[in-house]
């Protein structure tokens, strides 16, 4: 039987649910799984799901950096198979930090000792350097799932990414429009990159009906409180509807770096009746912060060094709770917000059209329902975990498809 390793910077990642939810689904669809953690979390609260995980989670040492460091990659080599396939990797090994190439050979040890047949990384960047050390020392293979960060980051190394998708069993792009940017990136190296979307646990997002307009519009947003998620654009957008007379209530769920931006701004548009920073909350509250708002914002934009939102998955959790979407045309949001039939689709930073989107919402002038249910329909026929858990297990024992 196949023993699947999921190798994963930091686990458990209060962020990255969708990660949490293929593992479900996974394990619901029979797979045998194994986790493999790099980092270990220094998140302070926990999703409820994580208790639901049944794989075994093993964290790979972090070693110091040190003079003693490469004895101990010594020591981890010493099986002569090893030995020799360790040497055949040294000139790209010697490119990457030693601390690195020791957990990458300790992970080695872990896949032979547990009986891994298949490596599974999330993220082209560490994890998915430690699958590549780890698959080239014990000749087991992987598969690579990319995000956003990971492809488009000023910080990617261009000849990293192109090795690890080269020498993976299968690149899987999360959206068409990240496909369409890895054929291009990784034009010439034969890599295999296959589409497959993030998913949901549909049952735990039942679809409700939207109501009809209240007297004040209640938005949500849900997010790192970074650049790319363009929240100081819906703060302005807030301000714009507060002006014009229509009440809004805006709810920013998420912490992150902006926090010391964000607030100020609050403050000098004096919204703090209408605009509130709650911070991080767990996928239960998140899941009823949108199911209580009248619409979800979704104001993505690219940042200035180059990173850009994927597909989030509170949008697909707000299209099938029934929550109306308000996003921005970044990367994979186009493919589910169709402009007028499963949502609405604005252009980065467009304050101005958000505003006048949000009142829209509001005046009723937008067919919410009608909408909503359609969002739900496209969820149901595109992102079911238990459709994505299918997928990946067939790929991974051995499907070519």
């Amino acid at each position: 039987m196949s023993r699947i390793g999921y190798v994963l910077k930091v686990y458990p990642r209060f962020s990255e649910t969708f990660i949490v939810t293929e593992i479900l689904a996974r394990e619901a669809h029979g797979d045998d799984l194994s986790i493999y953690a790099l980092r270990p979390t220094t998140d302070a609260r926990f999703h409820p799901e994580i208790a639901r995980v049944k794989a075994g989670v093993t964290w790979i040492s972090r070693y110091p950096k040190g003079a003693d460091l490469w004895a101990r990659i010594a020591d981890g080599v010493a099986n002569a198979d090893l030995r020799e396939r360790f040497a055949a990797i040294l000139p790209e090994l010697a490119t990457l930090p030693g601390d690195e190439v020791a957990q990458g050979v300790e992970l080695a040890q872990a896949v032979l000792a547990d009986g891994i047949t298949h490596l599974h990384a999330h993220f082209a960047t560490l994890a998915g350097r430690m699958a590549w050390i780890a698959s080239r020392l014990t000749g087991v293979p992987y598969t690579l799932t990319t995000h956003a960060k990971d492809i488009y980051h000023d910080s990617v190394d261009p000849v990293w990414l192109r090795r690890l998708a080269t020498d993976a069993d299968r690149v899987i792009a999360i959206s068409r429009f990240n496909d369409e940017h890895l054929a291009t990136v990784l034009d010439g190296t034969g890599a295999r990159v296959s589409l497959q979307y993030n998913a949901l646990e549909l049952d735990r997002f039942p679809f409700r009906t939207p109501a009809e307009p209240r007297d004040t519009l209640k938005v949500a947003a849900v997010g790192r409180l970074v650049p790319k998620k363009g929240f100081a654009d819906l703060i302005s957008a807030a301000a714009q509807l507060r002006d014009a007379g229509t009440p809004v209530d805006v709810t920013i769920a998420g912490d992150g770096d902006l926090t010391a931006e964000l607030n100020p701004q609050i403050a000098a548009a004096s919204l703090q009746e209408s605009v509130r920073l709650i911070g991080p909350r767990t996928q239960s509250e998140i899941r009823d912060l949108i199911a209580d708002a009248d619409v979800f914002a979704a104001p993505c934009v690219p940042a200035d060094d180059g990173n850009i939102d994927g597909l989030p998955t509170v949008v697909l959790e707000s299209m099938a709770i029934g929550t109306p979407v308000i996003a921005t045309a970044v990367t994979g949001l186009p493919e589910v917000i169709v402009d007028g039939d499963t949502g609405i689709l604005l252009q980065p930073g467009d304050v101005d059209g958000l505003a006048a989107a949000l009142r829209a919402f509001a005046d009723g002038a937008l067919p919410a329902q009608r909408m909503a249910a359609n969002a739900r329909a496209l969820i149901e026929d595109q992102f079911d975990s238990r459709r994505q858990a299918a997928t990946l297990s067939a790929w991974q024992n051995g499907a070519s498809a």
